[in-house]
């Protein structure tokens, strides 16, 4: 296969890239995987992979990863074609953008930023009346919200009706005796509040009649009945910070690598359009700025907020997530020099650091922040007003440890912070923090002849974890190794442990998160 243009491979490394050898086993194995996944993902494609929106999140969760692998790639080679590749993807991604295609949020705005919906958000069903009119707004939460279908039937022909809320891969839900009626005590949407199941996961909303500023003083209006039927639900479309972070980051890492010594690494065509990609950037974050979240000791992340049409409205992102706006942070920070972007980041670097365990000298830390609302649980207090969260009135606490996918976006968010040159941003990690999440691979996260084991010759796996007491990792999660390939300064044996990892070809189907990781051997092997 041709790699790229005129050439069956990168050319050599120039004597400004990494101070690594070119030829390694680990390169060359790391650039014919990248190439392969980038043959699979655009073959078929006129737009070379890029969706014209992020409806599903395809951008935001695939396209991205893309965009960071062949900055890696170039960051590696020195070739400019790689850079010239991913500044034709950015351009596309930014004409994707909410503010150019005329699309609007669930808050009715047009922001420079890429919204989505579908399997992301909660989704809400519009029931109405006898007349048509909408009712009752029944609202479902991820996962599986698209898929659910409300069903209402009126009970004996009175005023009271039966709600049943079902769908693939989610438990029925059916709650009887409700009533349109305010003033009834069965009203809908405060039975629904009462009988809130966090695995169903269903709330609704009364509405009140179309223009009805109370109840006529000549006599009193006719019994409001319900429409029955079924009723599909709409995902609501919100512009996810973590998504924003992801598709922002290597779009300020391209500007970066012009900017700091590595100029021939980036076309000159794509040269005069660095200043518009750094001010998107710019736009992208400031469009999150209002679910910005100070957090006790000098931490901080991003939230939700609590009417935010999303599963966990009112409470902080997965670390995973507010570090994908974190590392994009750490860019602006050394291209602007502006404070405010270098004290956000260290605020989500302490917040990684707090949460960085030590047992047997590796590190362990919780998929959602130790601080935050899941991971400590939250109870209903009897109105939606006051529980924090408009779409679930309570949730029982999540615990569990960071996994081994999602790690991907901590992990480069550690080493990039810690790599950067003094003054760029506030010191917070120490070597002794990357040594502990280094052995946390190798002791941890790696299972060869223990629990998971038990063939001394078999080939390593990893667990589904960091724990050390995780169940075993999947296929997909084996092809993941290579993310913590930049630890290698930290652990002398990790590098040649991730090798005996790492699979021949990512299992089908391909995806852009295998363009990251074929582009990490590379730079990394």
């Amino acid at each position: 296969m041709t790699l790229i243009s005129g050439r069956s491979r990168p050319r050599p490394r120039a004597p400004w890239s990494l101070p690594l050898p070119t030829r390694t086993r680990g390169h060359r194995f790391g650039a014919r995987y990248f190439h392969h996944v980038e043959h699979e993902l655009t073959k078929d494609s006129d737009t070379f992979g890029v969706p014209g929106d992020n409806e599903n999140g395809v951008i935001g969760w695939g396209t991205s990863w893309r965009m960071q692998g062949y900055l890696l790639m170039a960051e590696r080679t020195g070739n400019p074609v790689y850079a010239g590749r991913l500044a034709g993807i950015v351009d596309r991604v930014l004409a994707a953008r909410d503010d150019e295609r005329g699309s609007r949020d669930h808050r009715g705005r047009s922001a420079p930023v890429w919204s989505t919906a579908g399997k992301f958000t909660a989704a809400t069903a519009a029931v109405p009346d006898e007349s048509g009119a909408v009712a009752l707004e029944v609202t479902v939460c991820p996962p599986r919200a698209v898929d659910a279908v409300v069903t209402v039937a009126p009970e004996d022909g009175g005023d009271r009706f039966t709600l049943t809320v079902t769908g693939k891969g989610r438990p029925a839900c059916t709650v009887e005796g409700l009533s349109l009626d305010p003033a009834d005590p069965r009203r809908a949407d405060r039975v629904l509040y009462e009988a809130y199941d966090q695995r169903t996961a269903v709330t609704g909303r009364l509405l009140a009649r179309d223009g009805a500023q109370g109840p006529s003083p000549l006599r009193s209006p006719a019994p409001r009945r319900v429409r029955a039927g079924e009723y599909s639900v709409q995902p609501a479309r919100v512009a996810l910070a973590a998504q924003t972070g992801m598709i922002a980051y290597p779009i300020a890492g391209l500007v970066r690598l012009a900017r700091t010594g590595r100029s021939r690494a980036v076309p000159p065509a794509v040269r005069a359009r660095l200043d518009g990609y750094l001010d998107a950037v710019r736009r992208a974050v400031a469009a999150h700025d209002h679910q910005w979240q100070p957090v006790a000791d000098r931490r901080g992340c991003y939230r939700w907020l609590p009417d935010e049409p999303v599963s966990f409205a009112g409470a902080e992102l997965p670390t995973n997530e507010f570090l994908a706006m974190g590392r994009t942070l750490v860019h602006l920070a050394a291209l602007t020099g502006e404070e405010e972007y270098a004290e956000r980041a260290a605020a989500m670097a302490r917040s990684l650091k707090a949460d960085l365990a030590r047992r047997d000298g590796a590190a362990v830390w919780p998929y959602w922040p130790a601080f935050g609302r899941v991971h400590n649980g939250w109870t209903a207090t009897g109105s939606p007003a006051t529980d924090g969260s408009g779409v679930r009135p309570s949730y029982a606490p999540v615990t569990a440890p960071e996994d081994v996918t999602h790690a991907l976006i901590d992990l480069d968010f550690l080493h990039l912070y810690h790599c950067q040159p003094p003054g760029t941003v506030p010191p917070v990690f120490t070597d002794s923090d990357l040594r502990a999440v280094a052995t946390t691979f190798t002791r941890h996260v790696v299972a060869g002849q223990g629990p998971l084991g038990g063939d001394p010759g078999q080939r390593p796996r990893m667990r589904h974890d960091v724990s050390g007491d995780g169940r075993p990792g999947t296929d997909r999660e084996q092809a993941h190794v290579a993310a913590w390939l930049p630890l290698r300064a930290w652990s002398p044996e990790l590098a040649a442990l991730v090798l005996a990892v790492q699979p021949a070809a990512p299992p089908p189907p391909v995806m852009g998160v295998d363009t990251y990781c074929g582009a990490l051997l590379a730079r990394w092997g």
